[in-house]
């Protein structure tokens, strides 16, 4: 079978219905809830004859690993798209959140562009290879993860289970509108808090005041150098304090202040020396007035990640998709983190992110996915594969 016959198994019918069912099952994280969606993927494989595990996080959550096997003469490609989205929001939508509805050349929904719409493509692709019967020379696994939006607990315990295997590169399709994206910055996010002494509110001198305790040291965080080396592709190091609480009552002096900052990272940068530079502002603060405390711990850490525009498989696939769009890829890079902090400590294979989403639409009021890129990302996918795991190997 040559590639024009291959991609042309994709079709747009059954490629759109996937996208719409996956958007129908409402997965929103927290609390989670993928385990319907990953039954859904589970039993879609199946109909392809391909191998579909279940791998449950407990109640109401699941991910899946499914395999197309081939003849172990070379190393397998992973392919994976995460189950859960974030919350609807507030505003009203023009479409349904779940509805799933077909408008406009579109497919809405929470999840279509980040990134139910990639999973489909994938889903898709795998079915296009199947179906095709072109032999392979290795293995293709698809992951359907739980928990990316939060913990990535499904792709930590997928690279648990793949760490044996030989597998040549990470696609991830995150929604970047089919161009190729080969560095995400790191993330460090701290969490802090300050205590002090309640009082009367009538009589602030006979407490210690939490919240201005709070004040204080985020001020000396704020002037704090973060050294770092500007990226050509993820630009420079970010900090941000998203989410502040503290007292009980306008009239109670408060006894306790919470804060959660957010910091995205560049290839280079050493997250503990940020975190130790932080506990020496809350010692120097201790130091000036002993009614001072404070305390601070990392609540997420993963290093930023890039692949070498030089690298093998890199290549391959940016003259694959190529062929597919008749657009020469220029590499780009993420200011967010994917679940590629749950893989690459594991697997330590190249990373790229390529999906159909528009990046911009990414936890988004009336998201969406255009259903030309959704078909075009399939295609991709299943050259892709038959290329790396083709006779070529």
């Amino acid at each position: 079978m040559d590639e024009k016959e291959l991609v042309a198994l994709v079709r747009e019918s059954e490629t759109v219905r996937i996208c719409r069912d996956l958007v129908r099952l409402e997965s929103v994280n927290p609390p989670g809830n993928e385990r319907a969606a990953a039954e859904y993927v589970a039993e879609e494989r199946g109909k392809s004859g391909v191998q579909a595990d279940l791998i449950g996080h407990g109640d109401c959550r699941a991910s899946v690993l499914a395999r197309l096997r081939g003849r172990g003469k070379a190393p397998a490609l992973l392919y994976n798209g995460h189950l859960d989205t974030v919350p609807v929001g507030a505003e009203e939508w023009i479409h349904g959140p779940f509805s799933g509805e077909v408008a406009g050349g579109k497919v809405w929904g929470r999840g279509a562009s980040d990134m139910k719409g990639g999973l489909a493509a994938m889903m898709a692709a795998m079915m296009a290879l199947a179906e095709s019967g072109v032999p392979l020379q290795g293995d293709l696994f698809l992951a359907a993860t739980a928990g990316e939006e939060i913990d990535s607990l499904g792709a930590a315990e997928v690279a648990r289970r793949l760490r044996s295997e030989k597998i040549r590169a990470l696609f991830i399709s995150e929604p970047t509108h089919n161009e190729i994206f080969i560095a995400e910055k790191g993330v460090l996010w701290l969490e802090v808090e300050t205590f002090g002494k309640t009082a009367h509110g009538s009589m602030p001198e006979k407490g210690q005041n939490a919240i201005r305790m709070m004040m204080e040291l985020l001020g000396e965080f704020e002037k704090l150098a973060v050294p770092h080396r500007r990226h050509p592709l993820l630009g420079g190091f970010s900090r941000s304090v998203n989410t502040i609480s503290g007292g009980v009552k306008t009239n109670v002096v408060p006894d306790h202040c919470f804060a959660t900052i957010d910091m995205r990272t560049v290839p280079g940068q050493d997250h503990s020396a940020i975190l130790q530079a932080m506990e020496g502002i809350i010692r120097r603060l201790e130091e000036r007035g002993p009614d001072f405390k404070a305390r601070v711990r990392a609540i997420n850490d993963h290093p930023a990640v890039e692949t070498p525009p030089s690298d093998p498989a890199l290549q391959e696939f940016s003259a694959v998709v190529e062929e597919v769009t008749g657009r020469r890829p220029v590499f780009q890079g993420a200011n967010y983190f994917s679940d590629a902090v749950g893989f690459l400590p594991v697997l330590k294979v190249p990373l790229i992110l390529c999906g159909p989403g528009e990046p911009g639409l990414a936890h988004q009021p009336d998201e969406n996915v255009e259903i030309s890129r959704l078909v075009e990302a399939a295609k991709i996918y299943t050259l892709a594969a038959a290329k790396f795991l083709g006779n070529g190997g």
